[in-house]
């Protein structure tokens, strides 16, 4: 040094502090500050400084971290004052930490006696910016994310008042390419089967639409910066340079897909994606999705309440169209019943009273269920009380009636109908069973037969025809006609209810107790099995 240094460490280190002091207390960056101190504590001829950048070390200037060349810092590191080629090094320590080295290079009369003091010093010095500069970063790092939950915090409001699947979808694009600063953008949103629900795109194609169940993302993100064009996380990237994507999804379930890209700078280069970039996108990617799904879940609600009026509607008709009261005829008991699996179903019953003490009855099965057979079930009855009275037979009245449904009927569905018309005073039956399952006519003595199909089921072939055939009933015979609901009744073994389970019911007690007795029956079957067809019943019994 340029003055003898006093014996002791206090004297020693009041003296170093102030002859080091003015230079380490200026303005200038910190390696020309700890330069600048060593040069006047030590009278080197130059000093350099090496610090660590992210856990490489680097030799340190006033313009900033320069690689180093091999073999210029001794190995291992020196953790005390340490000679090597004429060059004083110093390890810069604080707090038994390593914070940099000093290299001194032409100090005169070799190594100053208080080497290891001014190493710590200007390690403390080191230390104390180093510590400085992380509360700094810390600093910035709370604004910037303090920031980030006020925009997203915004964000959320303005995404949670929007319940239109359509707007919102468009709402969270144009938000997520405004907080990426990207140019482009796409998002898709996917059904629970993977098909694609909804679509929408800005500035090109990002990511297409195609096999959208195979996609898969981690959690954050994926960042594409290099190959756009190359498939990625299951996805294929198209029309853009640098991608980044995030998936959407609620608990237990995938919404979609949300990708931006060719993030823009102010001298229209693309930048590329950061991590803070796909961190941000991902909050609000969760934001978003708990509005789509709040979206959607409103949309379905709508849409469930629709259908429900609808039915409701649709079941008031059928109620209105299924006759209330069955009609007393001179010589005939009649008994009927019609349980729908669901609020509307397909099977229709009727009876019609007609001249010198005829009647006629209906049972008809239509194909498929819910508002769509509801209304085939409204064009028959219509088509039947149209026709009954022109038609001279029953079978030009069947014929007549599938005529009507060919031209009229606005779902292209077929029927099968057991249709009869008995005369009580001489128990003569007439009827045709357009494809309709075997009616049963019981006689008194027990025994049972079937009646069985005459023809083809109405509304399936054009120019079809049926024939007409005649049965007798007997004083005590009872006419059974139901529709396959009944028989084909199903219970948890998957076995079903069958015909002679339902040929075992019939006997000589009233049409209305063997009606109840034959619902009982088959509700005892199935017990909490769901049914999946209606069931019609109808009885009809010749008096003694």
């Amino acid at each position: 040094m340029n003055a003898p240094v006093p014996a002791s460490d206090a004297t020693r280190f009041d003296e170093l502090w102030s002859r080091i002091g003015a230079a380490l207390h200026t303005d200038a960056p910190l390696p020309t500050r700890v330069a600048e101190a060593a040069l006047t504590a030590t009278g080197a001829r130059e000093a350099i400084l090496y610090l660590k950048d992210r856990d490489v070390w680097v030799r340190s200037s006033d313009g900033g971290p320069s690689g180093l060349a091999p073999g210029e810092l001794p190995e291992p590191l020196p953790t005390a004052v340490y000679h090597r080629e004429g060059d004083l090094w110093l390890p810069l320590t604080a707090e038994g930490e390593l914070h940099g080295l000093l290299r001194l290079c032409g100090v005169p009369d070799g190594a100053p006696d208080g080497a290891a003091l001014l190493g710590f010093l200007l390690g403390a010095v080191v230390a104390t910016h180093r510590l400085s500069k992380q509360v700094r970063d810390a600093e910035f790092e709370l604004k910037a994310r303090l920031l980030e939950l006020e925009s997203l915090y915004d964000l959320g409001l303005s995404l949670g008042g929007q319940l239109d699947l359509s707007a919102l979808a468009d709402e969270v694009l144009f938000r997520s390419i405004s907080l990426t600063d990207a140019g482009k953008g796409t998002l898709v949103l996917i059904e629970e089967s993977g098909a694609v629900l909804l679509e929408r795109s800005v500035g090109g194609e990002v990511v297409s639409s195609r096999d959208a169940a195979s996609w898969s993302l981690p959690e954050g993100g994926v960042i594409n910066n290099e190959a756009a064009a190359v498939p990625t996380a299951g996805m294929r990237l198209a029309s853009c340079e640098k991608c980044l994507a995030v998936g959407i999804a609620v608990p237990g379930r995938r919404l979609g897909i949300l990708a931006v890209a060719d993030k823009e700078s102010r001298d229209g280069r693309v930048l590329d994606f950061t991590a803070t970039d796909a961190r941000i996108l991902s909050l609000f990617a969760n934001q978003a999705a708990a509005a789509i799904e709040t979206a959607r879940l409103h949309q379905e609600a709508i849409e469930k309440e629709r259908i429900e009026r609808e039915l409701e509607l649709a079941a008031a008709i059928q109620r209105q169209i299924l006759p209330r009261d069955l009609p007393a005829v001179a010589g005939l008991e009649i008994a009927a019943r019609n349980r729908p699996t669901r609020q509307v179903g397909g099977d229709y019953f009727d009876v019609f009273p007609l001249s010198r003490g005829r009647l006629a009855f209906l049972v008809a099965d239509v194909s498929g269920k819910g508002v769509p057979a509801a209304l085939l079930v409204s064009t028959v009855h219509a088509a039947v009380h149209l026709q009954i009275d022109e038609a001279k037979t029953v079978a030009e009245l069947i014929g007549r009636i599938d005529r009507h449904l060919q031209k009229y009927a606005a779902t292209r569905k077929f029927l099968t109908c057991f249709f009869g018309l008995v005369e009580p005073d001489t128990g003569a039956l007439r009827y045709v069973s357009a494809g309709h399952n075997p009616a049963l006519l019981r006689r008194r003595s027990g025994a049972v037969e079937p009646l069985g199909a005459t023809g083809v089921p109405l509304g399936m072939f054009p120019n079809a025809t049926w024939r007409e055939e005649t049965a007798v009933m007997g004083p005590g015979d009872l006419l059974c006609v139901y529709s396959d609901g009944i028989t084909e009744a199903l219970n948890a073994a998957d076995e079903e209810f069958g015909l002679e389970r339902l040929s075992r019911l019939l006997d000589d007690g009233s049409p209305a107790r063997v009606c109840d007795a034959v619902f009982d029956a088959v509700s005892a079957f199935a017990g909490d099995t769901s049914q999946y067809d209606d069931q019609t019943l109808l009885l009809l019994r010749r008096r003694l």
